[in-house]
This record gives structure tokens, C-alpha cells and sequence, in this order.
């Protein structure tokens, strides 16, 4: 019994050391796992010129997106957005837009992974201004 004890009590402040360092080993490296999500998101139109009118199909596209698990399960919508830049349409007609990852705009702690739909068909018509 003795044994037992001089075991558990010696170098008492080296053995908490280690177990401390451990757990802070095993939360850096283990804690941290990689998760992935859809993330349903609106496209965002910017830079429309005066008089222009548009449809776009679809309106909404699915990212899927990569990251720490903590980080990934506390984003919201309202932290990506896929922004489409309208300031070139200026001819009336159909047009196909490809939707890349460089343009998502996300947080830094997440990755895009992929887009669905990777393109967007956009109906332009011009309107005369007065």
C-alpha cells in the first residue's frame, strides 16, 4: 500500500505538468476537426447600370463550404455572399455567368469548396431613360 502511494504522490508537480501539457496537445491537434456544409446563398447583383432589368435563374446557389467545425457551425448566411458584377451588361440579350470560388466572398476561417449551379443564365433588357 505503501508503494501505491509514494507512486501517486512523487514528482506530484511533474505528473500534473505532463497531464496538463497533454490535454493542451490533444485539444491543438485533435479538437480541431475539418467539417464541410451546404450553405443555400442569394446572388448578389452589384454594379447595375441605369435602365437595366434583369432575371437571373437561379437566384440562389448552394456553396459547400470547409472548415474547423466550430467555425463552420457558427456561420450564417449573412457571412457569405456571391456577388455577380453587372457593370458590363449593357446589351440587351441572355447571358451565361460562371460563378467561380475567387469570387464567394466567405470568412477567412472557411474554404469554398464548390458552387452549385457553377453558372447563372441572366435575361438583360435595356430601358430607354429619359
Amino acid at each position: 500500500m505503501n508503494w501505491l502511494r509514494r507512486f501517486l504522490t512523487e514528482n506530484l508537480g511533474l505528473k500534473l505538468l505532463s497531464l496538463l501539457l497533454a490535454v493542451m496537445i490533444w485539444a491543438a491537434v485533435g479538437g480541431d476537426v475539418a467539417t464541410e456544409i451546404l450553405m443555400p446563398v442569394p446572388v448578389e447583383f452589384r454594379n447595375v447600370p441605369p435602365g437595366l432589368h434583369y432575371e437571373a435563374e437561379p437566384s440562389r446557389v448552394e456553396l459547400r463550404i470547409r472548415g474547423p467545425r466550430w467555425m463552420v457551425r457558427q456561420s450564417l448566411v449573412t457571412d457569405f455572399s456571391m456577388p455577380v458584377d453587372l457593370s458590363a451588361m449593357t446589351v440587351s440579350g441572355e447571358r451565361i455567368v460562371a460563378l467561380e470560388r475567387k469570387n464567394v466572398e466567405a470568412p477567412g476561417s472557411v474554404e469554398v469548396v464548390d458552387i452549385t449551379p457553377s453558372q447563372l443564365k441572366l435575361t438583360l433588357r435595356m430601358t430607354d431613360q429619359p
